[in-house]
């Protein structure tokens, strides 16, 4: 079982937990700037998606 988390505060960017059933869980720290531009890209992709691939 995989376990996701996503946890940000704006002053302080964003972590990103990993629980990985059996495994080492995984901590991916963002600080606000890094944040920023993941959810800049990510608003993009999501523009394309639409526009590439209109409502049906």
């Amino acid at each position: 079982m995989i376990n996701v988390v996503i946890s940000d505060d704006p002053a302080e960017g964003a972590i990103i937990k990993l629980a990985i059933e059996g495994s080492t869980d995984v901590d991916l720290l963002f600080d606000p700037l890094t944040l920023v531009k993941l959810r800049s890209a990510l608003a993009k992709m999501d523009s394309w998606h639409a526009h590439m691939l209109p409502a049906q």
